[in-house]
């Protein structure tokens, strides 16, 4: 009979994760910034500029395979590609979008944003109406791209490992953290990434707010369904409800930027309020993700 394993050899890949993670990102965005790279114009910035920004979506898979290579091999990655019912993939698909909904309608209804949805009838040469369906349909393709980069580390490594020795919530709370530490160069260091009239601090405590919040579901949909896809469509989903729909409908000038976007407050206690008014349909029932977790190894 073979020995049982070490429990702290299912530890090591998450260390050099965290190790290796920065090591990564930090050149990247160092490089982007020496190269003039500015968030607001970013299309005016050199290509080798863009693609070492962009290429930061990348960076947490990279990261886990490297951390994997580096500890026993990828025989124990749990890559999440299994089918998942339609109806999950709703459900992940309408939380942000009610999280989106919820604070940029405030804003324009309270009269704190004003709202301009020419603005997005201008960029897509469609019926506002039509933009919206564009930009939450087939608008989220790209960003399923962009998400997966990000969450076969975030939830294929990190979630699942950790979830081996500790809840599903202890788990979203520091996975939570972790992705919003995974920003911090950005938001730090990059001109544009936060608005100039926000302080620094404030953004990134909202920020880390918001990344905590939507860890919730995150964690909970990948340890329930063992499946990476609920993931990648509720992460695509909310980047392209807030920068290809909700921020082209919100008028640039007097934009509060205290309040919208991702440093912004309403936009981080609108997915308070999301997540927990929908908990019970990313949840399921008691224990079953404790369970979940302990099958997909």
């Amino acid at each position: 009979m073979e020995p049982p394993p070490d429990p702290s050899s299912r530890r090591r890949p998450i260390a050099v994760f965290a190790v290796v993670l920065p090591i990564l990102v930090l050149p990247a965005v160092a490089f982007a910034v020496s190269r003039g790279l500015d968030l607001d114009r970013v299309s005016q910035a050199p290509i080798v500029a863009q693609i070492a920004i962009y290429s930061q979506a990348l960076m947490p898979t990279l990261a886990a395979l490297i951390a994997c290579l580096c500890t026993g091999g990828l025989r124990g990655f749990d890559w999440g590609f299994r089918r998942v019912s339609w109806r999950t993939l709703a459900a992940a698909w309408a939380l942000p979008i009610a999280s989106t909904a919820l604070a940029y309608g405030t804003a324009w209804l309270t009269g704190l944003a004003g709202f301009d949805p020419g603005n997005l009838a201008e960029a897509t040469g469609l019926h506002p109406v039509l933009g919206v369906l564009l930009g939450l349909l087939p608008g989220i393709v790209p960003y399923i791209a962009l998400s997966l980069g990000e969450q076969l580390g975030w939830s294929s490594l990190l979630v699942t490992r950790l979830a081996e020795t500790r809840s599903a919530d202890v788990t979203a709370v520091i996975v939570g953290l972790a992705w919003a530490a995974f920003h911090l160069p950005l938001m730090l260091f990059v001109p544009g990434a936060v608005d100039e009239s926000v302080p620094l601090a404030y953004a990134l405590l909202m920020f880390t707010v918001n990344t905590i919040a939507l860890a919730f579901p995150l964690v909970w949909l990948r340890l329930r369904t063992r499946s990476i896809w609920p993931v990648l469509v509720l992460h695509a989903t909310g980047n392209a409800a807030t920068y290809f729909v909700a921020e082209a409908m919100t008028a640039t000038e007097g934009r509060p930027g205290l309040l919208l976007g991702e440093g912004g407050a309403l936009t981080a206690i609108s997915s308070i309020v999301v997540v927990l008014a929908t908990r019970r349909f990313w949840r399921g029932h008691p224990g079953t993700a404790r369970v979940g977790a302990g099958r997909s190894r």
